[in-house]
């Protein structure tokens, strides 16, 4: 999907998506100089008529504006499913009812001997009836904007008040006289053509404050319609015959008006169909346009990088970060084939294994992935991508969103950092070997000197000298166990082996068992994390002096997990349960605690004794949220 630009709807009305063609006429100007030149000649027309035959004038008046009006209707009535408000389907119908008033008046005019017995106040009540129809139907058609109502009440409504019209005049005398014969208009008919006129007014306001709902085009015409109705209606409130001249002018302006209407809903809306049958859509699609745009600008001041891909692996939107780090336009990257163009060839099979596989629901999103990708000037970028799948409305996969950083800088940082440790760690075990040597070939001449001297103090002293060069034997050796500690990046692992393999190790006596209730948990540590476990055995057996098991287990706390170990020999003093775990705690051999604090900070994970002085020592590892996963359960969780 290019994403164009957003363009303001051109003055004619003209929408791509709708299939119109914009070469029809020569833009707005020539537009309006053809529709006044087309009106201007259908009213003098009709005011020619009127001074041959008034009731031909006056009968061809109605007829258009009956035809007017069920072309409108048509138009209406054939699009109600197709948009998501009822202002089309009001108007449509109070307008083919105000026509059907409209008929009967131009039958019962005054010189067409239709309905005998009737005079002039017959077709003046029945203009005055579809008038207040008309003003009705232009207020409330506005209040239907956004909402969605069955065409068939509306009908039936409007039939049902149009009913009542005629049955209030014919059947049931009830409408007010409207003229007199020999004396003209009648104080309810003047009043009501005032009344008309200002419910006209209040129906361009209406109109008005939701024009953005059609095209500007055909709210101008609409408006236009609207506001002509006024000046027709004060007309009627001048003529003392209904042959004068003003019944003649307010006759011109309503044809004036219903051709107004007309453009804007059958000319305008079977050419143009999304400025009036599908407004919502061509609403929809502006304000899709407009947030698109928003978004563009949001993904613009991200630092990250985001491409999106449709379900063929092609570029559909790349952000501006994107596009610098690539080298790359937007608008060339836009339709390239993301794996071919810009993944380097020994990656392609893996990276379109993965893509197909998110598209195709195999694989769950998430997670981090590290790839190299190809520059336009054939420079590689190390990102790291986090994919995650679009969806339509129907649930369908149709796309994938990746979201990246460049750590490319990082990458080789670390190969750097890495490579020194490597070195660093060679050197600590060629020195760590050296000296052991040389630390065993003392230990030798120590030995040998204690057995030849014959001196009670020198033997001593030889003695505690040999203490000394064994203890710092045992420093270095300690040393070897703990140099990989924090060089290599934490993976998820499973507490139960650690256990299992460490227990193997220590080559546990008979008579102490270790037990675990583990199984299926993950938690994201360092490699080292198999030293913590070892070194809580290995105290329990060598410091709980009556140790006959030791047990390890797992609680919820919170979102957190508290891993447990427990055994039931002599426990901790409370005075030391602190001090343990710190690296000057020198009572008990060695630095084992200390360093399993530091091994398990790594991560954020917490270890403290809890236990019973007497009853056995008790050791909790809180693993914080994000930090463990369960394989047995949905509930997995991720660092």
């Amino acid at each position: 999907m290019q994403t164009d630009p957003a363009r303001p709807e051109s003055p004619s009305g003209y929408h791509p998506a709708c299939g119109a063609d914009p070469s029809r006429g020569g833009g707005p100007g020539s537009e309006i100089l053809t529709v006044s030149v087309s009106l201007i000649v259908l009213i003098a027309v009709l005011a020619v008529t009127s001074f041959y035959s008034y009731l031909l004038f006056h009968t061809v008046v109605e007829l258009v504006a009956v035809g007017i009006a069920i072309a409108v209707f048509t138009v209406a009535w054939n699009a109600r499913e197709m948009g998501e408000n009822s202002y089309l389907i009001v108007t449509g119908t109070g307008l083919l009812c105000v026509a059907g008033i409209g008929l009967v008046h131009a039958l019962a005019y005054k010189g067409m001997g239709v309905f005998v017995g009737y005079d002039s106040n017959l077709p003046t009540q029945l203009w005055i009836a579809s008038r207040y129809l008309l003003a009705g139907t232009l207020i409330a058609a506005p209040l239907m904007i956004g909402k969605k109502a069955n065409p068939r009440w509306i009908f039936a409504g409007f039939a049902g008040v149009t009913t009542a019209l005629f049955l209030s005049i014919f059947a049931f005398p009830v409408f007010p006289d409207c003229f007199i014969e020999g004396s003209g208009l009648t104080t309810f008919k003047v009043v009501s053509e005032y009344v008309i006129s200002v419910l006209l007014a209040i129906g361009a306001v209406a109109f008005y404050r939701v024009r953005t709902t059609f095209s500007p085009r055909v709210a101008r015409y609409l408006i236009a319609a609207i506001l002509v109705l006024i000046p027709s209606e004060l007309a009627f409130t001048l003529y003392i015959s209904v042959y004068g001249i003003e019944n003649m002018v307010g006759h011109l302006l309503m044809v004036l008006s219903y051709s107004l209407f007309y453009i804007a809903f059958v000319d305008i809306g079977i050419r143009q169909p999304c400025a009036v049958v599908f407004t919502d859509l061509a609403r929809s699609e502006r304000r899709q346009r407009r947030e698109r745009d928003r978004l563009e600008q949001y993904l613009d001041i991200a630092g990250a990088l985001f491409v999106v891909l449709d379900r063929d692996g092609l570029i559909t939107l790349i952000n501006r970060r994107a596009s610098e780090v690539l080298g790359c336009p937007r608008e060339e990257a836009v339709g390239e084939p993301w794996i071919e163009r810009f993944i380097p060839a020994r990656e392609q099979e893996q990276i379109r294994a993965l893509f197909l596989g998110l598209i195709q629901g195999d694989i769950e999103p998430g997670g981090y992935a590290r790839t190299p990708v190809l520059t336009v000037d054939g420079d590689e970028r190390i990102i790291e991508w986090n994919n995650t799948v679009i969806r339509d409305e129907g649930g369908t996969i149709s796309g994938m969103l990746s979201s990246g950083r460049d750590i490319t800088e990082q990458q080789h940082a670390e190969r750097a950092l890495a490579l020194a440790n490597t070195k660093l760690n060679l050197l600590s075990s060629i020195t760590r070997h050296d000296i052991l040597n040389q630390i065993t070939v003392a230990l030798a001449y120590i030995d040998f000197s204690i057995e030849d001297s014959g001196v009670p103090g020198i033997r001593d002293n030889l003695g505690r000298a040999r203490t000394a060069v064994d203890e710092i034997r045992n420093q270095i050796e300690f040393t070897r166990d703990y140099q990989d500690m924090g060089v290599k990046k934490p993976v998820w692992q499973r507490p139960e082996d650690l256990i299992r393999e460490s227990a193997a190790e220590l080559v546990l006596p008979a008579d102490i068992q270790v037990r675990t209730d583990l199984e299926g948990l993950e938690i994201y540590a360092d490699p080292m994390m198999r030293k913590v476990f070892y070194n809580l055995i290995d105290n329990a057996i060598r410091h709980g002096e009556n140790v006959t098991e030791i047990r390890f287990s797992h609680l919820r706390s919170g979102q957190d997990l508290i891993i447990l170990c427990e055994d039931d020999g002599i426990g901790i003093p409370d005075e030391e349960k602190e001090v343990i775990f710190r690296a000057t705690y020198k009572k008990r051999h060695g630095h084992g605690l200390f360093l399993a604090t530091e091994i398990l900070a790594i991560t954020g994970i917490v270890i403290r004794e809890t236990g019973v002085f007497g009853e056995g020592a008790k050791f909790e590892i809180r693993v914080p949220n994000g930090g463990w996963r369960d394989g047995n359960t949905s509930n997995t969780r991720h660092p």
